[in-house]
């Protein structure tokens, strides 16, 4: 008995075996459905356009989705083409019929009806590939047609890459970055997806950028972190110790300004952080959400006061975090306080010298400002 006697395009297509045949091509289906072909020669039109279709599936996204995503979309397919197949043919343009696919008579035995089933099935194909193919990122359009190294941390832990100048790029899972063999005489130049915290070597005649989604990063030497996920609404540069300048790449201007060792463009610096926001095209300039004291500061600061000033306690924050920190000295400077402020983060300082002297603080472009009108 056959199994497939009354199988058209559609059950060819959705038959399991078939499918292994046209995607694997093993040996023993491909003697048999070469021998079943010669035996039916009925259907030889139904399975040489269903051959077609899942190869032009196969072939094209073999690497991107796996059997049951395969399977899946196919049968999605496949079940707008029945629901579609009650449109008579006439409803077709002429131009999409002659141009999409040629439809070949076959003894009279081919009806308007299977001819619009392969109509829409292959228009149907054209259209889901076009629908599931990912435009390029940011990323993959700046590198294309450059030669450089790529590392890409695939592990589940942080990877360190080290540079040829000396500089050190540590990697987020699922990050990577590319960049030529030999920087340049007058820049080094790196292109960034994801996660990445940098180490720059300082060199005042090489600028260090760093390309990431819609921002050029530009530092001379400096440490600093990016995120900047593919197709992420907000990129974020958030500067642990120095200075670095931010612009967005859509600047007329980017060219020259990758070029130049000056920084031209938004200035964070130590303990701030700049945010893309892409739906609305703009930079926001803040504080880290953790700010730390700066290594290069100086620790001898216990943060342990006794009836000091609030101006002085204030200017201590200031030097220890490298934050700029605007209060009126004239006024704080009569405001005395004591308290032990080692293990808080600096907004919880802040929070306990404001609740002492009835003040409060607020952060405005990457700077703190303090509003009191005296000691309580």
């Amino acid at each position: 008995m056959n199994p497939y006697a009354d199988y058209c395009l559609e059950d060819f297509v959705l038959d399991a075996r078939f499918q292994r045949w046209v995607r694997y091509q093993e040996a023993d289906e491909v003697a048999f459905w070469h021998q079943y072909g010669q035996q039916n020669p009925q259907q030889e039109f139904d399975i040489q356009h269903a051959q077609a279709l899942l190869r032009s599936v196969y072939q094209r996204y073999e690497s991107r989705l796996s059997d049951s995503e395969i399977h899946s979309e196919i049968q999605k397919l496949i079940s707008k083409a029945r629901v579609s197949k009650e449109t008579p043919i006439g409803l077709l343009s002429d131009q999409e019929e002659s141009s999409e696919v040629k439809v070949i008579p076959i003894g009279g035995r081919l009806t308007w009806l299977i001819r619009a089933a392969v109509v829409i099935l292959l228009l149907g194909v054209g259209w889901w590939l076009w629908t599931i193919q990912k435009p390029a990122s940011v990323y993959e359009q700046r590198i294309a047609g450059q030669t450089l190294l790529e590392r890409k941390n695939q592990t589940k832990v942080k990877q360190i890459v080290r540079l040829a100048d000396g500089s050190r790029v540590i990697l987020n899972p699922d990050a990577r970055i590319s960049y030529p063999a030999q920087f340049a005489a007058d820049r080094r130049q790196i292109y960034l997806s994801g996660t990445a915290f940098f180490e720059v070597t300082k060199d005042t005649k090489r600028p260090f950028v760093v390309y990431a989604n819609e921002l050029m990063t530009k530092v001379l030497g400096t440490s600093f972190l990016i995120q900047a996920a593919d197709g992420a609404t907000k990129t974020t540069v958030e500067v642990k110790e120095g200075r670095v300048s931010v612009s967005e790449t859509t600047d007329k201007q980017i060219r020259q300004r990758g070029a130049s060792r000056e920084l031209n463009g938004l200035i964070v610096t130590t303990n701030q952080k700049v945010i893309f926001e892409r739906d609305q095209d703009r930079l926001v300039k803040t504080l880290r959400d953790n700010p730390e004291i700066v290594a290069s500061a100086d620790k001898s600061v216990p943060f342990q006061f006794t009836n000091t000033p609030v101006s002085d306690v204030l200017t201590d924050l200031k030097r220890a975090y490298q934050v700029d920190i605007l209060f009126d000295k004239d006024v704080l400077s009569h405001c005395p306080l004591t308290a032990t402020l080692t293990d808080q983060s600096l907004y919880e300082k802040l929070s306990v010298i404001c609740e002492a002297i009835g003040a409060r603080y607020e952060i405005l472009d990457g700077q703190i400002i303090v509003d009191s009108k005296g000691c309580n």
